[in-house]
């Protein structure tokens, strides 16, 4: 791992001197910047882009959940907080790792092996790679007691229902499949369909408009169907503005 910025948000300096000590005696040379409250932690974010945050759930001013709804830029992030209440809303925002307080040193260092692993694996999807993915064509999905073939390049979007994925069509046909959202993203291909929200996936071949409705930014696709971006994801989306 190379060099990198990390910051440090809490509203106890104890509790950040801590854990800056504790990254220290780690082998990994970051630069660290340290904040105490969301409304710092939202402008740091954006200015400084810091490859990883660790960030306390309960902060002044904005909350952790609220600082990464409303920075542009898309960090990795290690959350902190005194209990787990937060730590299913935690791994909805790609958290890296939830962490419970009292922080311990062990715990700490398994969240930046962690951290350590999301980035070799992003360097080995940014390589060339001999052998491209082989993504399928056509999808079986239920319908009664049949499984009929549908073609991949006719779905418009995908959309979760709790533990469920409902496929939607070009020709307005929709199908419940039992496999969740996140396992569907990794079997389709990334050239075509990305995430642009929690809930959603879509094909960009189906993409009719993006606009702009006051501070959010939708897609609508075929069949009168818009779809906010959500801020975690709009870099990808933006990757598509020419």
């Amino acid at each position: 791992m190379g060099k990198q910025t990390v910051l440090i948000v809490d509203s106890d300096h104890s509790a950040r001197h801590w854990l800056r000590e504790n990254i220290s005696c780690q082998p990994y040379p970051f630069v660290f910047w340290e904040c105490c409250n969301g409304l710092e932690a939202e402008k740091y974010i954006n200015a400084l882009q810091p490859d990883l945050v660790f960030m306390d759930v309960k902060l002044p001013g904005k909350n952790g959940f609220e600082v990464l709804d409303a920075v542009e830029h898309q960090p990795s992030v290690i959350l902190t907080s005194a209990s787990a209440q937060d730590a299913a809303a935690a791994f909805e925002y790609q958290a890296i790792d939830y962490l419970i307080k009292p922080l311990t040193a062990g715990r700490v260092k398994l969240a930046l092996q962690r951290f350590d692993h999301r980035c070799e694996a992003a360097r080995k999807k940014d390589s060339p790679s001999d052998s491209p993915a082989n993504y399928p064509a056509r999808i079986l999905v239920e319908k009664g007691h049949r499984l009929t073939s549908i073609p991949i390049n006719k779905i418009t979007h995908l959309k979760a229902d709790k533990d469920y994925t409902w496929i939607h069509m070009l020709n307005g046909e929709s199908y419940l499949s039992t496999t969740g959202i996140g396992q569907l993203e990794r079997k389709l291909n990334p050239q075509y369909f990305i995430r642009i929200h929690r809930s959603y996936i879509i094909n960009i071949d189906h993409i009719q408009e993006l606009y702009r409705d006051i501070s959010k930014l939708f897609v609508s696709l075929p069949n009168a169907i818009e779809i906010n971006v959500g801020r975690n994801y709009l870099p990808a989306v933006k990757e598509l503005i020419f």
